[in-house]
């Protein structure tokens, strides 16, 4: 017998199937209690009910009921039955010895193109087996929705890129994982962490730039009196307003959206043409039919503005920066902890003197460190929700308050996003808190 339980091959195993289990059942639990919200209110809620006909909410209430229900079967059947099936009987160690069998050449026999094939075919087997829920949201539950979508040519296109993109990025990511861990070997968890930290650095020096080509086109804001009241607002805040963006977005279902990012000379505000009246053009014969009279008002693009200059008062950036950091590296340091355990291979079915590197990322991030990254996905957004809190605070003690509260209402029911939802499970799921907590909060300023 083992010394210790972490010892014991077929202790891990179970204790594996346990936290698999049991972290699906939470994520089914808080879903249900959200299902039940969506039951119970089945009228308008009065705050929101000039801005979002009954009739647009029953649609909304409908499809979130659906795919909810949708989601709970796929996680019971497709996550947690056939997950406990793929790791009780070594499913991963048997594809593994699959992917080494299919390298013919002696060159193929190299870890690193053993790794690939086999998270070629892991994608493709966990591709069959999510098949049936796509299938069923696409063609039973995107109807409920009613969007805009590109032509079919179009979408084909974009699978092909996407599908082609991703897996040239998978195949570079896998093979540059199997070097460094063989060639660095224990400092390898350090050198991984490096350059997770110059990913984020690069990450932070070139979003700002890459923002306009790849969300829209940057455009003039017409509207001279909304103009007006901006350069006031950046002035009386300190922020320089050349670094307020008026983005032209190219999906049209993109919704009406403003936001912060950045630090010091690259820092920017961007705020989509959606959010705008009109989407701020004075030629209404450029619009769609449903787009004429949809955005918000000049004062309340202002008040929405100001709760984005909250952030960057606040220094939610830097905050989110260091604290993903601290998160990066405790993570790293776990996984550098876990990684050379062999029980751990042993539990999934693989030989006491074979530990494949690309398998050990997939176990220990997708099951022995599931509690850990739980926890701190709670962690993280309840420091977001907060931020949230501050940046509606600021905004209101610029005396934005009142228009601050109507933007949120019209926002919600410009965006079809589903206005209520249960505390609990908006706490482990959401950034932000919902529309009628931050308006709870701005009534109690």
């Amino acid at each position: 017998m083992a010394a210790y339980f972490w010892d014991d091959p077929i202790i891990v195993l179970y204790l594996m199937i346990a936290v698999l289990v049991l972290d699906n059942f939470w994520a089914v639990y808080l879903l249900l209690r959200e299902l039940n919200v969506a039951y119970k209110v089945d009228k308008v809620p009065d705050v929101i009910q000039p801005f979002l006909p009954q009739e647009l909410y029953d649609r909304m209430r409908i499809y979130k009921i659906h795919k909810g229900w949708l989601t709970i079967v796929n996680a019971l059947i497709t996550v947690v039955l056939l997950g406990v099936l793929e790791l009780y009987f070594g499913f991963y160690a048997w594809l593994w010895g699959v992917a080494a069998k299919c390298a013919l050449g002696e060159w193929m026999k190299h870890e690193a193109c053993v790794s690939v094939i086999f998270v070629v075919m892991l994608s493709f087997y966990l591709w069959l087996k999510n098949l049936p829920a796509v299938l069923y949201d696409k063609i039973c539950i995107r109807k409920l929705q009613q969007r805009p979508k590109p032509p079919w040519l179009v979408r084909l296109c974009q699978f092909t890129f996407e599908l082609i993109l991703g897996l040239i990025f998978t195949i570079l990511m896998v093979v540059a994982l199997v070097f460094t861990f063989i060639g660095l070997g224990l400092y390898a968890p350090l050198a991984l962490y490096i350059q997770m930290v110059v990913i984020t650095v690069t990450l932070i020096l070139l979003i700002p730039i890459f923002i306009d080509p790849f969300m829209g086109r940057r455009v003039q804001l017409e509207n001279g009196a909304l103009r007006s009241a901006l350069e006031a607002l950046t002035r009386r805040a300190g922020f320089p307003m050349r670094q307020v963006h008026i983005i032209r977005v190219h999906d049209p279902n993109a919704g009406s959206n403003a936001f912060f990012y950045g630090s010091c000379c690259l820092k920017r505000i961007v705020i989509f043409d959606t959010l705008l009246l009109n989407k701020g053009q004075r030629d209404l014969s450029n619009l769609e039919p449903e787009e004429v009279g949809k955005g918000l008002s000049d004062t309340q693009v202002t008040a929405v503005v100001a709760h984005e200059l909250g952030h960057w008062r606040h220094g939610h950036f830097y905050k989110a920066l260091v604290t993903f950091q601290l998160h990066l590296a405790l993570t790293i340091l776990l996984f550098a902890l876990v990684f050379p355990r062999g029980p751990i291979y042993q539990a999934v079915g693989f030989e006491p003197d074979l530990q494949p590197i690309i398998v050990g990322f997939l176990i220990i991030f997708g099951f022995v460190m599931t509690p850990y990254m739980t926890l701190i996905n709670f962690g993280m957004l309840s420091m977001t929700r907060c931020f949230e809190y501050q940046a509606d605070r600021y905004a209101f003690g610029l005396g934005y308050g009142p228009d601050l509260r109507l933007a949120l209402l019209k926002l919600y029911a410009d965006n079809l996003a589903f206005p209520v939802s249960d505390r609990c499970y908006s706490q482990w799921h959401h950034t932000h808190p919902t529309m009628l907590e931050r308006l709870d909060r701005l009534s109690s300023l």
